[in-house]
């Protein structure tokens, strides 16, 4: 199993290769978040640098499901900003419940 510090350098030669992918900049938040685990004063990155990399996938992605989800979280649990997290709460199940209906089609279709 992968340590931390190798994903994560694997993680940054994907944005380096290719920054405009939604998917890595949540990975690389997630990767900060578990890093970030002991003292945001000891951690090499802080939590700003967690929501820069969850704003930047949203920002390249508007409906990316896992930044969204990400996003809430944060702002319920890492950053308490009650008003954020409730918004994308609600923008999360909005887009998931139109992502199953989606699917349900696809099923309907299919019988």
């Amino acid at each position: 199993m992968k340590g931390w510090a190798e994903r994560f350098r694997e993680n940054e030669s994907k944005l380096r290769q290719q920054s405009e992918c939604a998917d890595s900049w949540v990975e690389r938040a997630r990767l900060l978040m578990l890093e970030d685990g002991t003292s945001q004063d000891q951690a090499p990155y802080g939590l700003d640098e967690v929501e820069k990399c969850i704003l930047k996938a949203l920002d390249l992605s508007p409906e990316h499901l896992e930044a969204i989800e990400e996003a809430a979280h944060f702002y319920d649990v890492m950053v308490p900003d009650r008003s954020k997290a409730v918004a994308y709460a609600e923008r999360y199940v909005k887009l998931a419940g139109k992502v199953v209906e989606e699917m349900k089609e696809i099923i309907e279709e299919s019988d």
